[in-house]
């Protein structure tokens, strides 16, 4: 049978058809050049019924316009333009590949619900240096084209299976150099889905347009899915304003920097997005290198390698998929959404260690890294892990000590307490109670206030610079600019933050919603309303130009839900409303003083006086500074990793007519709240004196806040020995015994009868094992205990157990 001849399209020989998408279709052909050399590539021709449709027609030939200035790896170029036979036509460049759309559902079908980690970002960081080149792309007179492509979807990205990626599609691109730049107003053209805030309004569009895109591509290879659906009304509107998951909410392991730089991406606001595509890829290959240093494009080649082999086969096609790289794929479509970061096996990505350094200047924290701790109350539902340390004869660590008290980081290293830090740094006091002496900054030294642990002066003051101890708010985290400074507004969030200094006590707790701060600019703002927690009810503002909307350090993993706070123009009663998404948009108080070395038991007042005539951070023009920022040292969700429920640390404002009362922290970092230092000028003291409780009054019996006072530390020292601080840990628990002698806390017994296990003192903690034992013979882990102590080498009596012989001097 003779074989069939391709159809002739002018220069092209047409082989086969690829498909059908709206009113073109595509053609797998040959180039027919001299001598028989020929070049393969893709033909894309308008469809017959529609060659009179003069609009799609205009979008077709605007295509082949932008298309053909394009040559750049990460694009599909563009050879020829032209019309046949009545038909218009691209010959363009044929990528040997599969679209990512369909890449993802093949992928889906295979068991690889979600984008591993690594590829995903590899292929977000290729779109971006694609689509730069295409923004930043000039005219022979270096005029910008301002070339925007729109459109940037799953659908019209590229991958190749030798790992290439490349855009494709700038039918609807807005272009400087068409004659159709501007786009009617409340036009709106693209895939709603991917539709940004400013182009589903049908406003205009800049390059940051398709860093969004870019973003929401990215986040749907990570969690497998959009982040909203329903009806393309429904879904614009969720989109526009921000209301959608953060993709840490949806894919657990995610580590927190890459989340940030999603939702950076996809921030409503185009002006808190990056500035470009480039600095977006800058991003994502800075990530990149530190996850997986030794990732490159091959990786990616051999997925699709993998996903379309038996496609491939049938084409006649074998192409190599090293053994190492399918184990790795099986161990991805075997690990659900809770699963370690990545596969145990990582020969050919050269995975690295979650990163953990700042990113962009901003801590990062991955709350991920590692399994958290058991409680007691799940420790009390299942077999102890015994283990066994050897050294001057053998020990036993109790089950509840070993998980639990570890004390290391990532890096293998014990965190440091209150009183085993380094020297002094610049704007670094120590609480004198530590042993240290308190400095007001780093360079002068307040009066010798030093003193011994648990030896407290009356009271240690400590000097804030206004031109250094600054937590700078940037511009960047501007939520609501250009406002009428002549209007009057109304200001408030939908889900209220608590607000801070309500309490009689601060101390870290657990609770709901998040702090979200703010940041007045304008002239006429009073200094005293400048900055402020957002509250539940309207709050009237006049004479603003701007408000900044942040967390103060790093959000805890409750914190990651967005929140909405809108703003209302009293006369014109129009609402704006601004989605905030805490984990990008958040102010380091590493800049701060920080005053470390407080003891964890200790209550301390803290307040706020000016010094000669006060802080002026706009001027003296304006009334002086009156208040201060201040966030428990250390803080972050690190602090507590481990517990059942994320605590909160310590946050907030001092200011010179309030003083506050704090406890269970072992520091503070204090600062004014500002955008910019240079015009700052000013000091100011804070104050800080242990207050002693039983000077107060409180309610109920005696008895009764005994118990309360014992539970609340019996919650405080697992707090803290989660958080691996076994010295502290055990002291809380002490004073927990002590303070309820007729009821011991059994929680606390326990926790100091570990603690001392811990620090290798295993007469002490038998001591309190006996004790917990003696006194709470129906508690849920006396069995347990019990035969902890047999393996001790103690001796039981009947339920109790009989003290060992005693010794010559019992361990301080």
């Amino acid at each position: 049978m003779a074989e069939e001849q391709p159809e002739q399209f002018g220069r092209y020989a047409l082989q086969s058809r690829l498909g059908q998408g709206g009113m073109a279709e595509t053609w797998r052909a040959q180039l027919l050049g001299a001598a028989g050399v020929t070049k393969p590539v893709l033909i894309k021709k308008v469809l017959p019924e529609f060659a009179n449709d003069t609009a799609f027609i205009e979008m077709f030939i605007s295509e082949a316009r932008i298309s053909a200035t394009l040559s750049h790896g990460n694009i599909a170029q563009v050879f020829d333009f032209g019309r046949m036979d009545g038909q218009y036509f691209l010959a363009m460049e044929l990528v040997d590949g599969q679209p990512l759309h369909r890449v993802l559902k093949r992928a889906a079908k295979t068991g690889l619900k979600q984008m591993p980690i690594p590829l995903a970002v590899y292929i977000a960081l290729e779109m971006c240096r694609g689509l730069h080149y295409a923004h930043s792309r000039t005219d022979e007179k270096g005029v910008p084209l301002d070339i925007v492509h729109r459109d940037i979807s799953p659908d019209n990205v590229l991958i190749s299976y030798e790992g290439q990626v490349k855009i494709v599609d700038f039918g609807i691109a807005k272009a400087r150099m068409l004659r159709s730049f501007d786009t009617e107003p409340g036009i709106v053209k693209g895939k709603f889905l991917y539709f940004s805030p400013e182009q589903a309004r049908g406003r205009t569009v800049d390059a940051r347009t398709d860093v969004w895109a870019t973003g929401l591509v990215l986040y749907e290879m990570l969690c497998g899915q959009h982040p909203v659906t329903g009806t393309e009304a429904a879904v614009m509107s969720r989109m526009a304003h921000g209301e959608f998951p953060s993709p840490r909410e949806v894919r657990k392991d995610l580590p927190s920097a890459l989340n940030e730089i999603v939702m950076r991406a996809l921030s409503v606001e185009a002006s808190l997005r990056y500035e470009s595509s480039n600095a977006f890829g800058d991003e994502l290959a800075s990530f990149l290198h530190r996850i997986a240093p030794r990732f490159s494009t091959p990786n990616l080649a051999y997925l699709l390698r993998e996903l379309y082999r038996e496609d491939l086969r049938h084409q006649g096609r074998e192409l190599v998929v090293p053994p190492t790289f399918i184990e790795e794929l099986t161990a991805w479509r075997g690990s659900e959404a809770s699963a370690p970061l990545l596969p145990p096996k990582p020969p050919s990505f050269g995975l690295a260690d979650v990163p953990t350094e700042p990113l962009s200047g901003r801590g990062v924290h991955d709350a991920n890294a590692r399994p958290s701790a058991p409680t007691l109350e799940e420790l009390s539902s299942g077999p102890i892990p015994w283990g066994v340390i050897i050294g001057g004869g053998l020990a036993l660590l109790t089950a509840l000590a070993i998980p639990l008290l570890t004390g290391t980081d990532e890096s293998g290293t014990a965190p440091p307490g209150p009183r085993t830090l380094g020297p002094d740094t610049g704007g670094v006091s120590e609480w004198p109670g530590a042993g240290g002496r308190a400095k007001g900054t780093a360079d002068e030294a307040s009066p010798d206030t030093s003193g011994t642990a648990g030896s407290y002066p009356d009271a240690t003051v400590f000097r804030l610079d206004s031109r250094r101890q600054v937590l700078r708010v940037p511009t960047s985290l501007v939520a609501f600019p250009r406002l009428d400074e002549a209007a009057t507004y109304q200001f408030w969030m939908a889900n209220p933050s608590d607000g801070l200094g309500s309490s009689s006590i601060l101390e870290p707790s657990p609770r709901r919603d998040p702090r979200i701060f703010f940041l007045l600019a304008g002239e006429a703002v009073p200094s005293e309303q400048r900055e402020g927690i957002v509250p539940r009810r309207p709050l009237p503002l006049t004479g603003i130009r701007a408000i900044s909307l942040f967390t103060l350090g790093e959000p805890v993993e409750e914190d990651l839900a967005s929140q909405a706070v809108f703003l209302r123009d009293s006369k014109a009663s129009e609402e704006l409303r601004f989605t905030f998404h805490p984990e990008p948009m958040r102010v380091s108080a590493d800049s701060g003083l920080l005053i470390r070395g407080l003891d964890v038991r200790q209550t301390y007042v803290v307040s706020l006086t000016p010094v000669g005539d006060g802080v002026f951070l706009r001027g003296r023009a304006q009334a002086p500074a009156t208040q201060v920022a201040c966030l428990e040292w250390p803080s972050g969700p690190s602090v507590a990793e481990g517990a059942t429920s994320r605590v909160q640390p310590v946050q907030f404002f001092l200011s010179e007519s309030r003083e506050v009362k704090v406890r269970g922290i072992q520091g503070l970092s204090c600062g004014f709240v500002d955008d910019d230092a240079s015009d700052n000028e000013g000091e100011a003291d804070v104050r800080i004196t242990p207050w002693d409780p039983k000077s107060s009054k409180g309610q109920g019996s005696a008895s009764a806040r005994k118990a309360a006072e014992a539970k609340r530390l019996a919650i405080q020292a697992q707090r803290l020995a989660r958080a691996g601080r076994v010295d502290d840990a055990y002291l809380v628990a002490k004073d927990c015994i002590s303070n309820d002698k007729e009821r011991e806390q059994p929680d606390c017994l326990l926790i100091a009868g570990d603690m001392q296990a811990r620090l290798g003192r295993m007469e002490d903690s038998a001591e309190f094992y006996r004790a917990f034992v003696q006194q709470h013979p129906k508690h849920p882990q006396v069995a347990r205990v019990i035969g902890l102590l047999r393996k001790q080498g103690q001796t039981l009596t009947g339920p109790l157990l009989r003290p060992p012989p005693p010794t010559s001097e019992k361990r301080k």
